[in-house]
């Protein structure tokens, strides 16, 4: 086999190799509405009794999930949320208002949070407020494991000027 041939048949199967194999995905992947999906997981949001209403918005990988909106006639909301194929690690964010009543007065303030769902395929996910909603996070109630958060106010979510 001469040199040239035998460069020109290491070329041919590795120039073809960057074909046949899949590119990584990036961690950053967005899910695509009508892209293929991997399974779904629940979220619920329910008004805590000190809350007169709720606006809240979930975003997965940066994009928009869900909304939520709750208040004295509808102290509950469900979303189901389809999973990006191949993931298992979701990052997550919610952004969103509150009023709640405090001394007798109506009070609104902003709510956010951001952490990473685990494995979330078929979890059933609670949106959680704590110490008097600076803190605002999923969990999985039966699995605490399933997701982490980053205590406090999400830098991703924009304060609205209005």
């Amino acid at each position: 086999m001469t040199t040239s041939r035998f460069m020109r048949s290491l070329f041919v199967p590795l120039s073809l190799s960057f074909l046949l194999v899949p590119a990584a995905k990036s961690e950053t992947a967005r899910p695509m509405p009508d892209g293929p999906t991997g399974g779904s997981f629940t979220i619920h949001d329910g008004r805590a009794s000190s809350e007169v209403s709720e606006s809240s918005r979930l975003y997965i990988n940066g994009q928009l999930a869900a909304t939520f909106h709750l208040d004295l006639a509808h102290a509950d909301d469900t979303a189901i949320i389809p999973i990006p194929l191949g993931r298992t690690d979701l990052p997550y964010t919610i952004c969103g208002t509150i009023t709640v009543m405090k001394d007798g007065q109506a009070e609104t303030r902003s709510v956010s949070g951001e952490g990473v769902l685990h494995n979330p395929d078929g979890r059933y996910y609670e949106a959680i407020g704590s110490d008097d909603f600076k803190d605002f996070f999923l969990m999985d109630e039966n699995d605490p494991a399933a997701s982490d958060h980053h205590n406090g106010a999400s830098s991703r979510c924009l304060a609205s000027n209005s």
